[in-house]
């Protein structure tokens, strides 16, 4: 009987040292728990989306232009993809868009919405330069400076804001490959007078708008509908002064022209 009960003993004393071996063992070479809160936390928190982290672009100006249709003159995304004026393209590496993202916004920290020249005034006539940069904390600030590379540092705006300008539209001297994609942007327009309209065209969406002051409307689209964009309407190029007329179609709200471009991959409409 002891010996039966010696037995017994030996054995729970047994199991229960195995039991403690097997939930404090580590994995090869790591510690108890491989993923720590820190690192879960990095990965939850990475760009899991292409996201613009930032652009030149331009408002107003004396020689009017298709706003809802004209592209930033550089923008720059997050796998380093660089698309100028939505003509060109081409990618810079991981090294050299840190570089510029860091420059860009350490140059922009802390500057208001507007910035005016302290030396002379703002220039109406001249487009309003709009510098744009994805912070730190993930979201997007907008600066805007009047006749920006006109006045520069010389008419009085901030040294850093002017460095961040020269440092994005340094990015046009790369010649890049030519800029194209799946999705198209169109604009429909009311035009102020026009020849006889032709008839709409099959495949291309009727307007939402109708006839009057807010006629103006763009879409994103893809497929059948982009291939009838680029047939029947007429291709828009940004800086290009000689642009031939549109041609005028009779739709169910009134007679519309249409230009298009190729969409950047964040547009959406």
């Amino acid at each position: 009987m002891k010996l039966t009960r010696c037995l017994g003993v030996i054995a729970l004393l047994l199991a229960a040292a195995a039991c403690s071996s097997t939930t404090s063992a580590k994995p090869p070479g790591g510690s108890p728990s491989s993923t720590s809160p820190s690192s879960a936390s990095t990965s939850s928190s990475s760009p899991a989306s292409f996201q613009r982290l930032a652009e030149i672009h331009t408002e107003g100006g004396f020689i009017g232009t298709p706003l809802r249709l004209q592209p930033p003159a550089v923008v720059v995304y997050s796998d380093g993809t660089v698309v100028l004026a939505a003509r060109k393209q081409y990618t810079l590496d991981a090294t050299a868009l840190s570089a510029l993202i860091s420059t860009v916004r350490q140059d922009l920290n802390g500057l208001p919405a507007t910035v005016n020249p302290t030396r002379g005034h703002p220039i109406p006539d001249i487009a309003t330069t709009v510098l744009g940069v994805r912070t730190a904390d993930g979201s997007y600030q907008t600066v805007r400076a009047n006749a920006l590379p006109q006045i520069g540092k010389e008419g009085g705006y901030p040294p850093p804001l002017y460095d961040a300008y020269t440092k994005l539209d340094a990015l046009n001297a790369t010649a890049g490959t030519p800029f194209t994609a799946p999705n198209v942007r169109y604009l429909l327009s009311c035009p102020a007078a026009s020849t006889a309209p032709q008839p709409w065209p099959a495949g291309l969406p009727q307007p939402t708008n109708a006839e009057g002051s807010n006629c103006t409307e763009t879409h994103v689209v893809d497929g059948k509908v982009a291939d009838t964009v680029r047939t029947a309407c007429l291709a828009y190029l940004p800086g290009d002064l000689q642009v031939k007329p549109a041609v005028p179609y009779q739709s169910d709200k009134g007679v519309r022209t249409c230009q298009w471009r190729y969409a950047l991959s964040d547009e959406t409409s």
